[in-house]
């Protein structure tokens, strides 16, 4: 896919129901891609098994996260709303639900930073508020 060479800072923090709170910093070297009016960050995630594929799509009034490999997802976020999708894992598959409090994105010629700020509900599993701040520069 053609496009700009990127590097892309994800910083997630995580409001468990307890108090708690984790944060965990990512950084990674993808695509910025435009096309048909949205923004995509593409950009492969690695850890220490496996490695997956992201796409961070940026429209209007939305935007949506796509993820494939060992895990699979599809978050979308759009404000005041709430989405259910199918989270996949190798240990089996759950139920999800995304509600979104807010969106905010600075969107530039060499910079772009998109920060969601959301509940996550996956059945069985956790329920917790989230803060998602992507930074993504030009190389």
């Amino acid at each position: 896919m053609e496009g700009r060479d990127v590097k892309i800072k994800v910083r997630t923090s995580q409001f468990i129901e307890n108090g708690e709170e984790n944060t965990v910093e990512s950084f990674y070297k993808g695509k910025r891609v435009e096309k048909n009016g949205s923004i995509y960050i593409n950009f492969q995630e690695f850890d220490t098994v496996k490695d997956s594929k992201s796409i961070i799509k940026i429209g209007e009034d939305e935007v949506i996260i796509f993820k494939s490999g060992e895990v699979i997802s599809k978050m979308r976020f759009r404000e005041d709303k709430k989405h259910k999708s199918d989270y996949k894992t190798p240990y089996g598959d759950f139920n999800m639900s995304v509600y979104t409090y807010k969106i905010s994105k600075k969107i530039e010629e060499e910079q772009l930073k998109l920060n969601l700020d959301y509940k996550v509900s996956i059945e069985g599993l956790m329920d917790a508020n989230n803060r998602v701040e992507i930074k993504v520069t030009s190389e």
